[in-house]
Formats: C-alpha cells, structure tokens, sequence
C-alpha cells in the first residue's frame, strides 16, 4: 500500500479468520452480544473473537522491531508516537535516504 501524498510504503494485513491473532495469544471470545455481528461481517470467518490492538513493527528479514500491544481498545498508538519510534529504529517510512 502507498500512500502517493506522502509517499508511505507498507503492508497493511488482515486476519478476519484469526488463525495468526489466536496464535500470536492476542485474540480473546467476544462478549455474546457481538458473536453474531462478527460472524456476519467476517463474512462468517470470525467465530466470536475479539484481537487485543497491536502495532507491529517488523524488519525485511522478519524480526519484530517495535511492538505496541494493549488490551485497552480506547488506548491506541498515536501516529505521532509511532512515527518518533520510527525514526529513533533507523526506519525510515518516507523513502528517503538518512
């Protein structure tokens, strides 16, 4: 995914079943009042789970160089905040040479 107004270049994945959430240990069973929201928005691939939000920062060779993870959905990793961590790993998310 490319962001052309600023020239951002990441992958950005998605796990509606939530085979790599329930094996990273971030997924947790939904409340019942949403197990049938999630199946049908998933497209019946979520059973009743709930990921735990998560930023993962991972180099080309796989190696996790930040992680953000909180269970407290209404806390989440400001743009700013991930954009200063990013600086600070010598990644550099505008393409431009240091």
């Amino acid at each position: 995914m490319t962001d052309e107004k600023k020239q951002l270049n990441y992958s950005l994945y998605s796990d509606a079943g939530g085979e790599f959430t329930t094996a990273m240990g971030l997924a947790f069973k939904s409340p019942e009042k949403y197990s049938g929201m999630l199946h049908e928005v998933s497209g019946g691939l979520n059973q009743g789970f709930l990921p735990v939000p998560s930023v993962f920062v991972v180099d080309q060779s796989g190696t996790i160089l930040f992680e953000y993870i909180n269970p407290n959905y209404k806390t989440r990793l400001s743009a700013k905040l991930l954009l200063a961590i990013l600086s600070n790993l010598d990644v550099n998310p505008l393409n431009q040479s240091k």
